[in-house]
Parts: C-alpha cells; sequence; structure tokens
C-alpha cells in the first residue's frame, strides 16, 4: 500500500461530518459535507497531480466502504491536504451557479 514518493490520501480526510477523532485531517472551515470521489479527483486534477485511486476501509471506520488516493509526493502533506480542500470547494463554489 504505502510507496516511499507518494501520499495516501483518504477521503475521510474531507469529511465535515466525521469528527477529527474518525480521520478527519481539515479544519471544519476546508471541510467537504460528504465528498465524493470525483470531487477530489477533480480537485487533484486542477493541482495536475498524479494520482491512483483504490477502494478500501479506513482503519478508524472499518465498518464503511470508502476510497483512498496514491498521489505523487510534491509537498507536505498538510499542505497538500488544504490545497486539495481549496481546489474541490472552488469546483463546488463554480458549479452552483
Amino acid at each position: 500500500m504505502k510507496e516511499k514518493d507518494k501520499q495516501v490520501i483518504w477521503l475521510d480526510y474531507f469529511d465535515s461530518n466525521i469528527s477529527r477523532k474518525q480521520g478527519r485531517k481539515v479544519p471544519k472551515s476546508l471541510a467537504i459535507s460528504t465528498p465524493r470521489l470525483e470531487s477530489i479527483e477533480e480537485g487533484l486534477k486542477r493541482l495536475g497531480l498524479k494520482y491512483e485511486v483504490h477502494p478500501a476501509r479506513h482503519p478508524k471506520r472499518h465498518w464503511k466502504q470508502t476510497y483512498y488516493f496514491q498521489v505523487e509526493k510534491k509537498m507536505k502533506k498538510q499542505e497538500l491536504l488544504r490545497r486539495i480542500s481549496e481546489a474541490v470547494k472552488g469546483i463546488k463554489v463554480s458549479s452552483s451557479h
């Protein structure tokens, strides 16, 4: 699962409906209510990052089927999460007009 030149990014990291203890990694202000796989993929594409998608179960929420991304390592993980969130929020704002 883990590769040295890639970072693992779970869909749960962006979910505003779960707590930090349950696996959210971004602040509520950057979190998304029920993030969709397609939204995160679009955010990664907007950032120009190469990635792979894998179905899996997050260790902290093992009863729920979700996804994780293996993303090329170009920046620190927290910076990457913030930029993905901003890109996705930009998508949601522009698509609602």
